[in-house]
Order: structure tokens, then sequence, then C-alpha cells
């Protein structure tokens, strides 16, 4: 019979590539994606993201209140690192890590980026500043777009494409995203 410690370490290893195999899998996913109507958006991990829908102002948060809160679609992440994927085209700069998502075409989408806080590992605190960064756009039906973060001149900036597929090949052109100013309050009048 073989040396216990040498079949005990080559099991070990076997266990680890098994459990890190899954660490960058796609999953892909069935969802209701029609091209008149929808537009698909992949965005890349590593900065909190958000989506608010309809909306070309980041809507104000307030501690109370459950209306337009968006959806969190991105955060930094360590441990599940399965990409889910909904059938979009990849370009070959793409980014490692990421998730996809349908949204209405035609409609403004607010996305946000947040970086920095407070984090603990162990014993250890780490603490970096916090940035954000909010910007809007109209994506167009049946089109395939990427949304991420880029540090410009020294800023957090939202940074969004288009995906063009020519053949096999699947180019990127920059959309115009404008700056996404806080919502304001409107407060209707009674009728009197």
């Amino acid at each position: 019979m073989g040396n216990p410690s040498l079949i005990r370490n080559a099991l070990s290893v076997f266990g680890l590539c098994v459990f890190f195999a899954g660490c960058a899998s796609h999953n892909a996913q069935g969802v209701a994606y029609d091209p008149a109507n929808d537009a698909r958006i992949r965005v890349y991990f590593g900065t909190d993201t958000h989506f608010y829908f309809n909306t070309s102002c980041e809507p104000k948060k307030h501690a109370l209140s459950f209306a337009n809160r968006g959806m969190w679609v991105a955060k930094p992440r360590m441990l599940n690192l399965a990409n889910t994927t909904i059938g979009m085209p990849v370009p070959e700069d793409a980014y490692r890590y990421y998730d996809e998502y349908v949204t209405k075409a035609n409609e403004p989408l607010t996305i946000t980026l947040d970086t920095g806080g407070t984090s603990q590992n162990g014993g250890v605190v780490f603490s970096t500043p916090r940035e954000h960064a909010a910007g809007s756009f109209v994506p167009q039906a049946g089109k395939d777009y990427e949304a991420f973060a880029v540090r410009s001149s020294g800023y957090l900036r939202l940074n969004v494409r288009r995906l063009i597929v020519t053949g096999d090949h699947v180019g990127t052109e920059p959309v115009t995203v404008r700056a996404a100013r806080e919502c304001t309050d409107i407060v209707e009048s009674p009728a009197g």
C-alpha cells in the first residue's frame, strides 16, 4: 500500500482543485428576453453597483422608505465568483467575473457605483476612502451593454459600452453616460 501521508496530500490537492473549479464557473440562466422591448447589460464584480429603473436621477436613500430602492446587481466578492450569464456575447478584453441582466429598453437606467469603507479580516481592520459615482443612459432595444467602474483623472467614474458583433468578433463602442444627480422630492399639493 502507498504512503498514507502522500495519499492524504494528493486527496487534499484534489479536493482543493474541485473546490476552486467552481469559483469562476458560468451559471447560465434562462430569462425572459424580448429583443423588441428589452436590452441586456453585463456588470463586472469589484464595485458595489445598483440599478435604478426608469429614472435619470439617483433616488434619495431614506432609511424608512422602500420606494425605488433599485436593485443591487454587483458587489465585491471573495467566494462566490460564479458568473451569471444569459447569453450575451463576450469581447476579448472582458473582465473575468460578471453577471448579466435584462432591462427594459427605451427607458432611462441609472447606475450607481460605490467603493471604499471599512472591513475587518481577522484582527486586521482595513479602511479605504469612500467614493461614489452615478450615471444614466437609455438602453436601446435588442442591444447589449457592459457597465463598469473606471478611474479617470483620479476619480471614480461609470463607463458604459455597447457590444457589437461582426462575424466571430465582438467589438465595443462607448456609450454617452450623463451624470445622474440626486432626485428631488416632489410633493403633490392637495386638491383644493
